[in-house]
């Protein structure tokens, strides 16, 4: 998984229309204040081990949410970060755990919806 952090001082999306690999979602836009923005990439190979890449990368949020001091947390699916990627079902079953693995840890969680 690949995956680019950013500490925002606010990140809005919206979802304006549907593609054919879009998942059904409820909450089409929304706005976060003050959050460490996680743009993540699900991979191919990640698909060999994905409960070990999902922990790895609860552990690197975790450690940077630390060093920025952020409690608040922007799943956001980004595609561009790989050439590689995995399936679309398999990449949205990994984004769900992150952001539960990382609401497990206590921090609140958004996650932008895929496709």
């Amino acid at each position: 998984m690949r995956l680019l952090l950013i500490h925002s001082d606010y990140i809005e999306y919206e979802a304006k229309k549907k593609t054919k690999i879009a998942e059904e979602c409820t909450v089409l836009s929304d706005r976060e204040e003050e959050a460490l923005t996680v743009f993540c990439a699900v991979e191919s190979i990640d698909e060999e081990d994905l409960e070990g890449v999902v922990l790895q990368a609860i552990a690197e949020v975790k450690k940077t949410a630390g060093q920025v001091n952020v409690t608040k947390i922007v799943v956001y699916p980004y595609a561009h970060l790989s050439s590689d990627l995995s399936s679309p079902e398999t990449a949205v079953t990994v984004l769900k755990a992150l952001k539960g693995g990382l609401e497990s840890e206590g921090f609140a969680v958004k996650r932008a919806p895929f496709g």
